[in-house]
């Protein structure tokens, strides 16, 4: 198995770009005693910054309701917060962007603080089913918990309760994706929402209906290992790449990865290609071209027209325009792969998506289907198919709050504007494993 660098802890897996929204590092200490009336000047700056960002609120959002809340959350406000608990107070809005682009988050410093200062993640994996919280994966045999296991409390606090606070809060296109970002991301809303512990003492229900009270202990009960970046398996003559990101940040890394792994799938002689992107939270078109170079020669564009603000950084894309103007525009960004490359690929290949599948994996999902690179296959995406971009952040003056915007709204290559997500040309169910093994299965027949 080839193998890239990793990602240092479960925590931090998945989610690199606009799904990381939680993580992303920026002043230290959680701010104690902001006065109701300075969170108050902080939502004015909020909301103008928003609407002066976002080129089409509409979009994804019900602006007028948005705008209520901005009031009615104004209004209720009374007494002195800390930063965390200023956050609870303005993040019941994040649902109602419905953008995963779009939030008000707790910089990713005070949660990185309160781990240093002695406080404990809480690192089980889980799952959400009909608001119960479920354990999500086995563990080692000195673990007292078990896949299934139910969790009814945390240090007293019931389970579903906290659930239902987290996804009150969480941002995201849809529901599915807003309990994919708390699945991924308890340990921080956990945190986030009662201040955080030195450990967690949890009530499970086991599969016989006996009901145990353990502690959580971070070093046993971590089912999940260091998560590699990006990973290469071969089953027969099939070869899986799994991309769990297109992070910029990762692009030399990438490039260092993707051009040995063809050589090695060339090397094998691999006829089926299975590229696993359903756990791809996005990131950058760089690392996706890289990857469309060795399954397409042909020229290709991710998108057919874009909506802008038009800011310093884009100003000079578009003569002629104005700084803060907004433009709709036909705009195709064509993108032409070498003509010769050594190991492109020329077998049968096709790509898996999934909830988790989001941003520039999403764009890669869909030009894959609209230049017929590769079908797609899995279960249909928790985010559209045209989607927001180039997110822009803010810290608030009074509370060192952030808040994410994107100042692109993007048409997919083949025009269709609708807001339906990415729905595979293959659909899929089971486990991750069980739908890999059913595309292998399917491209051995189309190849033969």
């Amino acid at each position: 198995m080839m193998k890239s660098p990793r990602l240092k802890s479960p925590l931090l897996t998945a989610l690199p770009a606009a799904l990381a929204l939680l993580a992303t590092p920026a002043c230290a200490m959680e701010a104690e005693g902001i006065s109701a009336e300075a969170l108050r000047a902080d939502i004015s700056e909020w909301r103008d910054w928003l609407f002066a960002t976002h080129p089409d609120p509409g979009f994804s959002m019900d602006v007028e309701a948005v705008e209520a809340g901005f009031d009615r959350i104004a209004t209720s406000l009374d007494g002195n917060y800390s930063r965390r608990e200023a956050w609870l107070e303005l993040a019941v809005l994040n649902p109602h962007f419905a953008d995963g682009h779009i939030a008000i988050r707790l910089p990713g410093a005070d949660y990185e603080a309160y781990l240093e200062n002695g406080g404990s993640a809480f690192p089980l994996p889980l799952g959400i089913e009909n608001g119960r919280l479920i354990i999500d994966e086995a563990f080692a045999s000195a673990s007292p918990f078990s896949r299934g296991d139910e969790i009814l409390s945390i240090n007293g606090s019931a389970a579903s309760d906290l659930v239902e606070a987290a996804l009150a809060r969480a941002h995201g296109d849809s529901e599915e994706l807003r309990t994919y970002l708390v699945e991924e991301r308890f340990s921080r809303y956990l945190w986030a929402l009662t201040g955080g512990s030195q450990s967690w003492t949890v009530d499970v229900r086991k599969s016989d209906g006996a009901v145990e009270t353990h502690i959580v202990d971070p070093e046993r009960d971590l089912a999940q290992e260091d998560t590699d970046l990006w990973t290469l398996d071969f089953a027969g003559d099939a070869a899986v790449l799994t991309l769990n990101t297109f992070r910029p940040d990762y692009e030399a890394e990438f490039a260092a990865f993707i051009e040995p792994a063809f050589a090695e799938i060339a090397a094998e002689g691999s006829e089926v290609l299975v590229i696993d992107i359903s756990a791809n939270g996005g990131g950058a078109h760089q690392l996706s071209d890289r990857l469309f170079a060795y399954l397409t020669d042909t020229r290709y564009t991710p998108l057919s027209a874009v909506t802008a603000r038009i800011v310093p950084e884009n100003q000079a894309l578009i003569p002629g325009s104005q700084l803060g103007q907004v433009i709709s525009t036909p705009f195709a960004q064509w993108v032409e792969p070498p003509q010769e490359l050594e190991n492109r690929f020329d077998g049968r290949a096709a790509f898996l998506i999934g909830t988790g599948t989001y941003s520039q994996a999403i764009v890669t999902a869909t030009t894959a289907q609209d230049f017929d690179i590769a079908p797609v296959a899995g279960v249909a995406t928790a985010g559209r198919a045209n989607s927001t971009g180039q997110v822009q952040i803010e810290a608030l003056d009074q509370s060192g709050l952030e808040v994410a915007a994107p100042i692109y709204v993007f048409t997919r290559a083949s025009g269709d504007s609708s807001s339906d997500p990415v729905m595979p040309d293959l659909p899929l169910s089971g486990s991750r494993q069980e739908q890999i093994e059913a595309l292998i299965d399917y491209l051995r027949t189309e190849a033969g």
